[in-house]
């Protein structure tokens, strides 16, 4: 069923009251709701959103629950593979309708859906929802998912456990009109490990949708977390998604993103690493094709001692695509003895395709043991293209072989096998199309 109904304080209120939550969560709903309407749209380099791209969805849709994988929708299924032995939830529009949860999982680990979070651990869910990364909304995106969240994923780790099987989050949009607005938590407290894989996908005739995504990570002294997201979302979507995190010392955490579908999509990552010796690294591929504008937004603020920051990001574009590649690495005066790297190449198929890349690194430090930046925007080599021409392939062909070999470089350090699959699948299809 579709719920059509006036966007105001009125409908937040309301919201709040059919999932029957406490008080301070229809609170922070309306703190969020006010904080919508002062602030301003982000600004992005070579990205230009208007506040049209904020108001012209369906807030709620409801869906039912499915018993079993086989009730989910077929080309759902079909997307995301066999679900033997996999730890899944799926989102589909606004709700999440289907858990699958392994016997195993350890004592104390905690993945569900963010509604139900609240219900049954509501101290957990106050602690961390919209406080340290987010504390009062200082983006209009995620002020906006913060006021009208539903669904999403709640994921809490214990100290000292790790959770062998990654958790994937499937987001299913395919209700035209629809605005989804999934917020999710990850917890990994001090020594803890947990991997992520979000997926986002919907039929690739759908209508116009849109999607307000917010990932939340909380990384403990000592923890691990690899967060990877695959966007293959249908070429009538908006996508604008913010994911933030504060790591814990001696952490490590690793971004991994796969940008390929939607009609605008701006995938927004911040680190802000306060904890001494912690790293993170970002690895990123895009591949932009017909009228579609991906942007990759990639920001390092380092802001304690021995660090490291690695950012690596390989994207190609063909047809009329558009695609941003920003980087943002800032080293601060108490960032002593860290490092911070980026590296960043686009590949140009086709005339009338852009590729803007801008990388930016500011280094206020002065004892650093290392940082740069290079960033590459080129056309395929002709001489290798007429080199494997000459061995009896096709155009198509050589230029497969060529942006196979473009992406294996980033493609060999994603660190979850079930994702680099997937991804090369998707760089198959687009070259294909």
């Amino acid at each position: 069923m579709t719920t059509q109904t006036k966007l105001d304080q009125d409908y937040v209120v309301e919201l709040s009251a059919r999932k029957d939550e406490p008080a301070w969560m229809k609170e922070r709903r309306l703190a969020a709701w006010r904080k919508f309407q002062e602030l301003p749209v982000p600004h992005y380099e070579r990205t230009r959103l208007r506040d049209s791209h904020y108001d012209k969805f369906i807030p709620y849709v409801e869906t039912p629950a499915a018993d079993s994988w086989e009730q989910l929708p077929e080309e759902l299924r079909r997307a995301v593979g066999d679900p033997e032995g996999r730890l899944i939830v799926v989102q589909r529009n606004s709700e999440v309708v289907y858990q699958q949860l392994p016997a195993d999982l350890p004592e104390g680990v905690i993945v569900t859906d963010l509604d139900t979070a609240v219900r049954e651990h509501p101290d957990l869910v106050e602690k961390y929802f919209m406080n340290r990364n987010f504390p009062s909304g200082d983006n209009k995106t995620v002020a906006l998912n913060a006021a009208l969240h539903s669904g999403g994923l709640f994921v809490y780790v214990p100290e000292d456990v790790r959770v062998k099987t990654p958790v994937e989050f499937i987001v299913w949009i395919d209700e035209a009109g629809v605005g989804v607005f999934d917020h999710s938590i990850v917890v990994a407290e001090p020594r803890s490990r947990v991997r992520l894989v979000e997926m986002a996908l919907s039929p690739e005739d759908l209508g116009k949708a849109y999607r307000y995504g917010v990932l939340d990570v909380f990384t403990g002294e000592g923890a691990s977390a690899t967060l990877s997201n695959v966007q293959a979302l249908g070429e009538n979507v908006q996508n604008l998604v913010v994911r933030r995190t504060e790591p814990g010392q001696r952490s490590r955490t690793d971004w991994v993103s796969a940008e390929f579908g939607g009609a605008l999509s701006v995938n927004e990552i911040d680190s802000q690493i306060t904890g001494v010796g912690s790293e993170v690294r970002g690895l990123g591929v895009f591949f932009a094709s017909g009228k579609q504008h991906l942007d990759l937004e990639l920001m390092m603020i380092q802001d304690a001692r021995e660090t490291g920051t690695d950012i690596l990001v390989r994207g190609v574009v063909k047809d009329e695509g558009r695609a941003v590649y920003a980087p943002y690495t800032r080293m601060r005066h108490d960032a002593k003895d860290s490092t911070g790297f980026q590296r960043g190449n686009t590949l140009v198929l086709d005339p009338t395709a852009r590729a803007y890349s801008i990388p930016q690194l500011h280094v206020e430090e002065d004892e650093v043991q290392g940082a740069g930046h290079a960033a590459t925007v080129g056309k395929v080599d002709e001489d290798h293209l007429y080199y494997l021409r000459s061995r009896g392939l096709t155009e198509l062909e050589a230029k497969k072989l060529i942006v196979d070999g473009f992406f294996n470089t980033v493609l060999d350090h994603i660190p979850i096998k079930s994702v680099r699959q997937h991804v090369i699948n998707l760089i198959e299809r687009k070259m294909s199309a």
